[in-house]
């Protein structure tokens, strides 16, 4: 029977823009200073104050119109949005209503698979609330904050193609250093818009917005139940209101929390204390050419290097590992090997240790890349590199420094090799006697047996050259 329903989705995303300053004011834009401290007149909505739009925020507005395939708007201006709620201390919001920087573009979310966004516009935040117990207190710190809402036509029909479209947003997002697009620091917000109907049907079902998901795991599972609630609404002929409801991550469910009526009517009008500002082509282009990063080019150049899709999509979906990996791989060139001691060993510890990527240190990154070039011209092995790695990441001591505590460095001489060679030779002769039949047995048993008696230091490649020389000899 749920086959013959069809899902129809809409996704708003608020994201932060990075900018040391808010829209329209010179206070400063930061999460998690102290409450209250970054505040300026403007913010607070005192009379004669003047708001002036932040050049670096239409910058990247600009940016992400690109990135999202959009129309850009040459004409600059904004609208004021009038409704009056406690966390709005000037009575309305400065918004772009009725010109938009970015509208009519696409985002990519696999093969043949788009989702079509309607607009992008640029807008101040809100305070932000906190309930304690009878009472609300407010945190002015992100009023005024810039943001860029993201807003789709409502074309999406899974949680799945939900997700997608986030994580690929997320991606240009960051790689654009347009917002950090943290869900889990409010500084990335997602509303989605829900409403099932039969198949065939000629009308959308009646909507149901879930507000604030704070990650792209709970929308997939918001959007899962609240698809399969309001089907076992029409099934047992309830009527789907039209409401707004939270999604509680305990429970796994979508909860009411109030009910729509009508839309509400904001009084949108022409923001008069801004001038708008026309922007010509030249300067559009100026921007993108100076910011714009194409991501699906970053793509085919980690495939043409022969990265995996696994790592591609690690990469790419961490910024900050991928800025890394590019400084590493700058001074290393070898792509693989990046991969497989940035991304498999030292990111391995470093969730061992309960650490993260933005703790990880520059100095700890400078000599995860001088070790990678060590192990390249076979200074030290691969084992002793596993060895060195975790006990950079305990210890942040220079790779020079642990080689030197720990006898790590690989002995590459020939003269003190060749004669510990010719004595296990001599009291081994029976396993040498196998060596026409079974070569690479043999060889590594006398190259473990030399790095038995180097305490693994010995350099086994050389090793291996000195024996086979000796056995020719022979």
């Amino acid at each position: 029977m749920e086959t013959n329903f069809i899902a129809v989705i809409g996704i708003e995303v608020h994201t932060v823009v990075n900018s040391k300053s808010k829209m329209f004011s010179p206070a400063k834009s930061v999460h998690n200073d102290p409450k209250n401290t970054n505040i300026f007149p403007i913010d607070l909505g005192h009379p004669g104050t003047m708001p002036t739009p932040n050049q670096k925020c239409i910058e990247k507005a600009i940016v992400l119109a690109k990135a999202l395939n959009m129309e850009i708007e040459h004409e600059i201006s904004f609208d004021r949005k009038n409704y009056f709620y406690q966390d709005l201390p000037k009575g309305f919001q400065i918004t772009q209503q009725f010109n938009p920087i970015g509208k009519n573009g696409k985002i990519k979310i696999g093969d043949n698979q788009f989702v079509d966004v309607e607009r992008i516009h640029m807008e101040e935040d809100t305070a932000k609330q906190f309930i304690f117990e009878d009472k609300i207190l407010l945190d002015y710190n992100r009023s005024g904050m810039p943001l860029i809402e993201i807003v789709t036509k409502p074309c999406m029909h899974t949680a799945n193609e939900a997700a997608l479209f986030l994580k690929q947003l997320r991606r240009i997002l960051t790689f654009n250093q347009i917002s950090d697009a943290k869900m889990e620091e409010g500084s990335m917000r997602v509303d989605v818009n829900i409403s099932v109907n039969p198949i065939g049907a000629k009308q959308y079902g009646t909507r149901v917005e879930i507000k604030n998901i704070n990650s792209i795991s709970n929308v997939e599972k918001a959007i899962e139940y609240e698809i399969q609630f309001q089907i076992s609404q029409i099934l047992r002929n309830e009527p789907v209101v039209m409401a707004t409801k939270r999604f509680n991550d305990k429970t796994m469910q979508t909860e009411f929390m109030r009910k729509k009526t009508t839309n509400t009517d904001y009084h949108y009008m022409k923001e008069p204390n801004i001038y708008y500002k026309v922007i010509d082509d030249a300067f559009i282009i100026n921007i993108i050419a100076k910011h714009y990063v194409d991501i699906e080019k970053i793509v085919s150049d980690l495939k043409d290097n022969q990265v995996s899709n696994e790592f591609i999509n690690l990469l790419i979906d961490n910024y900050e590992l991928y800025t890394k990996f590019v400084y590493i791989n700058n001074i290393v060139n070898d792509c693989p090997e990046v991969i497989k001691w940035l991304c498999i060993e030292f990111m391995g510890w470093i969730k061992k240790n309960n650490a993260k990527i933005e703790s990880v240190s520059d100095f700890q990154i400078k000599e995860l890349a001088k070790l990678i070039t060590y192990i390249k011209d076979q200074s030290i092995n691969a084992k002793q590199g596993k060895e060195i790695v975790r006990l950079l990441v305990e210890t942040n001591k220079e790779i020079d420094l642990i080689i030197k505590e720990n006898n790590f460095l690989q002995i590459t001489d020939e003269k003190i090799l060749k004669p510990i060679l010719v004595k296990l030779i001599a009291e081994n002769q029976r396993m040498v006697d196998q060596y026409e039949t079974k070569k690479e047995r043999v060889e590594k048993f006398f190259i473990g047996m030399v790095m038995k008696e180097t305490q693994g230091q010995a350099n086994p490649n050389v090793v291996n050259k000195i024996f086979n020389e000796l056995i020719a000899k022979k």
